[in-house]
């Protein structure tokens, strides 16, 4: 968990939410109770969503997609700048 980078952490992070899953999910076997299965689901998809939505703190500049105007694609199609 402390790592010299933020990536060992999120790493770490990802590790201990697929160990505690994994956990419960043999819980979940050994107890013969498969309602367990579906709390190992969605703490898997929180751990994953946690995992997506640090990134996307950490790098924000990168996550900033722009569509191209109609314009654009038609220059980029044609080669060039229209001059229409």
């Amino acid at each position: 968990m402390i790592g010299p980078t933020v990536i060992d952490r999120l790493i770490a992070i990802n590790a201990i939410s697929s160990m505690v899953s994994m956990i419960i999910l043999l819980l979940a076997f050994y107890k013969n109770e498969f309602e367990f299965i579906d709390i190992a689901l969605v703490f898997m998809l929180c751990g994953f969503v946690g995992v997506l939505w640090i990134i996307k703190v950490l790098t924000p500049s990168v996550w900033n997609f722009t569509m191209p105007s109609l314009k654009e694609l038609e220059e980029d199609r044609k080669g060039g700048p229209s001059n229409d």
